[in-house]
């Protein structure tokens, strides 16, 4: 099974696999992974799926995401392999069209 916790590339912060589109935000430090969460919606670059991997819950992201018409929920790594081991991913899907 391949891992969908990297890009394939190795150097992208974006990526898109079956299960929607990818953003590392992972060593990025405070307020930068919800500055480039919140940048990619507002650009109005983001798909209707978004996994967002980061390093830790993002909890002043939830209501922003809210405000945004979007809907968040922690989701369970599924690759199996040891560089997703302390990601946290957070599904974002955008409610409003």
């Amino acid at each position: 099974m391949s891992c969908d916790c990297v890009p394939p590339d190795g150097a992208s912060r974006t990526w898109r696999t079956a299960d929607g589109q990818h953003l590392d935000v992972r060593g990025l430090e405070p307020p930068q992974p919800m500055v480039e969460v919140l940048g990619l919606i507002d650009r109005g670059e983001a798909e209707n799926v978004v996994i967002v991997h980061l390093d830790h819950e993002p909890i002043f992201l939830y209501p922003e995401l809210d405000d945004r018409g979007w809907s968040h929920e922690i989701v369970d790594a599924t690759c199996g392999d040891a560089s997703c081991e302390d990601d946290v991913r957070l599904r974002i899907v955008r409610l409003v069209a």
